[in-house]
């Protein structure tokens, strides 16, 4: 399933994620091997990048002017909880609303009957309220098994930045894993998007399956 434009809708379950790195670690999971037992996953589910938080309501009054709207039977919204997992649901809710889509209670929620509309936060995946980021989900699911202790190492190098040099981190799960990324050999330099199709996650992580068993609801 290559990246689609954000102009045409071309398969009938649609995902929309915030922004390019979430788009691309979508569409990697998508084609991932873990769901290749399950073909409709690549091949029924199309990935649109909706922008920022604030630019859900805008895009999704253009998705309902879009040709083949009609034609959709799920909708997925997926974003960061950010600092605040319940401002997020908020938010979503809000969007939905003022667009006249059904709204589900929760996260990991269908509503609706001819359009089953969705949400997930991450880093959960789940219901669970968990603030935080994809970054954060990304630092869970990583395929280097040796992950762990150099996520270890990496923490007490940034706290020692923070207590000797006086460096702040206001984005610490951006620079622990970018920091990962720059000391992997196969991952430096490269963007979250770009790291996925380089291997960096484990598509079979227990961390994605409650994201599988959702989107699978639909299919």
């Amino acid at each position: 399933m290559p990246r689609k434009t954000n102009t045409q809708i071309l398969k009938s379950n649609l995902i929309l994620c915030e922004g390019r790195d979430e788009q691309e670690f979508l569409i990697q999971y998508l084609n991932s091997t873990a769901l290749s037992d399950i073909p409709e996953f690549s091949n029924n589910i199309q990935v649109i990048d909706f922008g920022g938080n604030s630019e859900l309501t805008k895009k999704l009054q253009i998705l309902k002017n879009m040709a083949n709207f009609d034609k959709l039977t799920s909708l997925l919204v997926v974003r960061d909880a950010e600092t605040c997992a319940e401002s997020a649901c908020r938010e979503i809710q809000r969007a939905l609303r003022e667009n006249g889509f059904s709204i589900p209670k929760e996260p990991h929620c269908w509503e609706g009957e001819l359009l089953k509309v969705g949400f997930v936060l991450f880093p959960a995946c789940d219901n669970t309220l968990q603030n935080g980021t994809l970054e954060d989900l990304c630092l869970s699911i990583l395929s280097d098994q040796s992950a762990d202790g150099i996520l270890e190492e990496i923490g007490l190098f940034l706290t020692r930045l923070e207590n000797r040099h006086q460096r702040t981190f206001s984005r610490i799960f951006k620079a622990k894993l970018h920091t990962y990324f720059s000391v992997h050999n196969d991952y430096v330099s490269l963007k979250i998007g770009e790291a996925t199709a380089a291997g960096a996650f484990d598509w079979n992580n227990i961390a994605l399956e409650s994201l599988k068993s959702f989107i699978q609801e639909v299919l």
